[in-house]
């Protein structure tokens, strides 16, 4: 196993490294790919010059814009010379752009705008035509209108004007005056540059002015006058005007096309180039998340493996901690094993040597012995060794059932103060004859009821009552018993405390193990006997019940041993009701015994016939068939051992056979065997299982729970059948007073008994109990109830009588009374 495990932890090593390099290999390649995916994902230069060309073009066209002069012919002239020297660099750019794409619209487009910047360059140099032509074809005509006066007073007029100081005589004024025609539409001008026709004039005179002031003074005293006009010939100049006009609107709309096509253009480029660095940045973006996740995958695959591998190491080790840890937990279970086999051996050869020697004795000494009495108590001592041998067993096989953990509850009805009074009073007369002071304080309620196995709690009270009996040989025991709610459950709290030996400290922590018995001697020095297994049993069986168990002890002062029991107590039932054992009517049931051990089936219809019960026993299981066919059965018990043929084979092929007669029948299991479950009965096909060894109520109560209800909660009326009261007067009953007076004492004396024998139960008094039972069993024996004869007899011998036995007295006794009173009135009235 060491071997498998190093070899185990070496491949998860190897495995591990192996997963993580191949994971970073892995994440590294990826990495790359996305690393050389981002470095493509750039601005191409096509998209970088287009946007530069169409960026020259419009500097160069507003460069020129900036410095046109259109109001001169030389202006003009320039304008276009600088214009038409951008033409070829604009057109070659133009061509780049056509080549940097394969758009037709676009390519369209950039023949739109060759096409107007020519359409431009022409209308510039129309235009420069035009006003080359302005500046040098007016005619003007002139007019000259002069009269003079003497000189002699045109000196006498310039010597005053000298005088006033007018120092300029001659102030000039020339004034244009433009007849304006009437205003035509587009087409009419056009037509007018085809037709000649004056729709204008211009007027230029020039006048020499002087201050209004002054002028008044010389009005009256002008000598000369000399009127000159000028009138301009406009007929050639109206045709260059019209024509400027027209070119100069070509050329705007001409330079407004111009320039919304190429900012179309720009705004398209710009437009795409926008798109395409979006769409860069987003496959950059996506590369460098690519890129991240590849690197929190790589990052969290390896930190997984790491995490799982590490895992895997740490259960390696600690499985191979725990093996090693079980292996010497085995050796140590081995060993302890085998010290307990070991004391077993001596416990068992020991325990069951004497009381086997004890009864092989008894029988030689029957053989011999004439004497019947002898011989009577020779069979009480064969008995008491033989139940001693029995309890050993059952002692046993209770243990292994327990240290297995396969013990089945047996749950049914019980009064927990019956069964309290039970335990304690089967100790009274042990520790009575051993001068103990025996204290009980039940303080149960009578009228409890529980459901759970009255088996298992006998057992624990039993246990603890024997050990303090057992270990104490002077002083008391006292008993407690009481309950108490704790989170809506019934808890039962039974203490044993006694003034024993008490248990060192050092060997409080092992006192539940199993075949330890620390305590040798009591505190007389006396030997104690025992097997070393009743702690550890009770303990198991407070386990089984869900209970706690503790204890205190102080060496040389005594302990106290505490149980604590959830209970399932029974509160929908009367508890103050009156009646016999639900097992006391068993007669003409029928039932029929499959067992392979003759004793066993000659003990079984022994026991059975005592409650006058049909028993019908068969030891061959293939014969078993064949009998249910001839016969009618109430209940049916099959033992699981049966030689060749299991019992768990035989119930299939009964309850097929029950099927096919349309009977429903319970069949019950028996057997000794340690490992078997109620469930795994119930599998087979089983009602319910009786183990054994088994005692004649635990038979009788699972018989009664299976068979017909007209068997089960028999009454009164019917027990009573047999004789009755009416025995006592048989021998008189032609004489109505002798038997009115028999029946007057028998009601008189029984009724003072009753209640005589109602206080001795109550206070425990076992002698008066003796001498009351002693006293009305012979009536009894005469009214013929067994019932009642049995169990008055126990009780003159002092031996336990259950409590539902001492309610059984009480009823029968109580209605015999009534039978006597009614008996007596019937006479009477006779």
């Amino acid at each position: 196993m060491k071997k498998k495990g190093a070899s185990n932890i070496k491949v998860s090593v190897i495995l591990s490294y192996l997963l993580v390099v191949s994971v970073m290999i892995t994440g590294l390649i990826a990495l790359y790919n996305n690393l050389v995916d981002f470095s493509n994902k750039k601005v191409r230069n096509e998209d970088t010059s287009e946007l530069i060309i169409v960026g020259n073009i419009l500097s160069m066209l507003y460069e020129v814009e900036s410095e046109q002069d259109l109001l001169t012919s030389e202006g003009a002239e320039q304008y276009y010379a600088k214009y038409d020297s951008l033409i070829p660099a604009v057109k070659k750019n133009l061509e780049r752009l056509k080549e940097y794409t394969d758009d037709e619209i676009r390519k369209n487009k950039l023949d739109s705008i060759s096409l107007l910047m020519k359409i431009k360059s022409e209308n510039l140099l129309d235009i420069s035509s035009l006003l080359d032509s302005i500046s040098k074809s007016p005619n003007i005509i002139r007019e000259t209108d002069s009269r003079y006066v003497p000189k002699e007073l045109n000196r006498d007029i310039s010597d005053y004007l000298e005088k006033i100081n007018i120092s300029n005589p001659n102030i000039a004024r020339s004034d244009t005056i433009v007849i304006t025609g009437e205003r035509k539409s587009f087409i009419n001008r056009v037509r007018d540059v085809f037709n000649a026709k004056q729709d204008s004039t211009i007027v230029i005179e020039n006048k020499t002015l002087v201050p209004d002031v002054e002028f008044r003074l010389i009005v009256d005293t002008i000598i000369n006058k000399v009127i000159y006009s000028e009138r301009l010939d406009l007929r050639r100049q109206r045709e260059i005007h019209t024509d400027l006009i027209r070119r100069q609107e070509v050329m705007s709309q001409t330079n407004r096309m111009l320039t919304s096509q190429i900012d179309e253009l720009l705004k398209n480029i710009e437009h795409e180039e926008i798109k395409k660095s979006l769409l860069l940045i987003s496959e950059r973006s996506r590369a460098i998340s690519r890129s991240q996740n590849t690197m929190f995958v790589v990052s969290l695959l390896s930190i997984i493996f790491a995490i799982i591998f590490a895992v895997l190491f740490l259960i390696d080790i600690n499985k191979s901690h725990r093996y090693r840890m079980q292996l010497e937990q085995s050796n140590k279970r081995i060993t302890d094993l085998l010290s307990y086999r070991e004391m077993l051996m001596l416990t068992i050869s020991h325990d069951i040597k004497a009381p086997t020697g004890s009864i092989l004795g008894y029988i030689d000494l029957m053989i011999e012995e004439k004497d019947n009495k002898k011989s009577n108590f020779y069979l009480q001592n064969i008995k008491l060794s033989a139940q001693n041998v029995l309890q050993l067993v059952s002692t046993l096989l209770d243990f292994h059932k327990l240290d297995k953990g396969g013990w089945q509850l047996q749950e049914s009805e019980f009064s927990l103060y019956s069964l309290i009074e039970e335990s304690t009073n089967s100790f009274k007369l042990l520790a009575d004859k051993k001068g103990l002071e025996f204290k009980v304080e039940n303080k149960i309620p009578e009228g409890m009821l529980c459901f759970g196995d009255n088996y298992v709690l006998w057992h624990i009270f039993s246990n603890l009552i024997s050990n303090a009996v057992k270990y104490t040989s002077h002083g008391q025991i006292t008993i407690l018993a009481n309950t108490h709610e704790t989170d809506s459950k019934t808890v039962l709290n039974f203490a044993v405390a006694d003034t024993g030996e008490g248990i060192d400290i050092e060997d409080q922590e092992d006192i539940f193990n199993e075949f330890k018995q620390f305590i040798k001697n009591n505190n007389k020095g006396e030997h104690v006997e025992g097997s070393g297994l009743g702690l550890a049993i009770t303990k198991g069986f407070v386990k089984v019940v869900n209970g706690e168990i503790s204890f205190t002890s102080t060496k040389g002062e005594g302990s106290e041993f505490v149980v604590e029991i959830p209970l399932n107590v029974i509160t929908d039932r009367d508890k103050d009701r009156k009646g016999f054992s639900k097992y006391d009517d068993l007669k003409d049931v029928s039932m029929l015994y499959v067992d392979d051990d003759p004793v066993q089936l000659k003990m079984m219809s022994e026991i059975v016939q005592k409650k006058e019960i049909n028993c019908t026993t068969e030891s061959n299981p293939d014969n078993v068939l064949g009998i249910i066919d001839s016969n009618n059965f109430d209940i049916i018990l099959i033992d699981i051992q049966l030689g060749d043929k299991s019992g768990f084979d035989l119930v299939r092929s009964v309850n097929e056979k029950l099927r096919d007669q349309n009977v429903e029948i319970p069949v019950l299991a028996l057997s000794a065997r340690s490992d078997i479950s109620i469930s795994m009965i119930q599998a087979a096909g089983f009602k319910d299982f009786i183990s054994k060894p088994f005692n004649f109520n635990q038979l009788y109560e699972k018989i009664s729970k299976y068979i017909n209800s007209s068997f089960i909660n028999s009454s009164v009326d019917y027990n009573l059948k047999l004789n009755g009261v009416s025995a006592l007067i048989e021998f008189v009953k032609d004489d109505i007073d002798a038997s009115s007076e028999i029946l007057k004492s028998f009601i008189n004396e029984t009724k003072e008994s009753e209640l005589i024998l109602k206080n001795a139960i109550k206070d425990n008094d076992f002698v008066s109990i003796s001498k009351i039972s002693h006293k009305m069993l012979p009536l009894f024996r005469m009214i013929g109830h067994e019932k009642v004869v049995g169990i008055m007899e126990q009780l003159e011998r002092n031996k336990h009588v259950s409590k539902e036995d001492i309610n059984y007295l009480m009823n029968a006794i109580e209605y015999s009374i009534e039978e006597g009173v009614e008996l007596s009135s019937h006479l009477i009235n006779k």
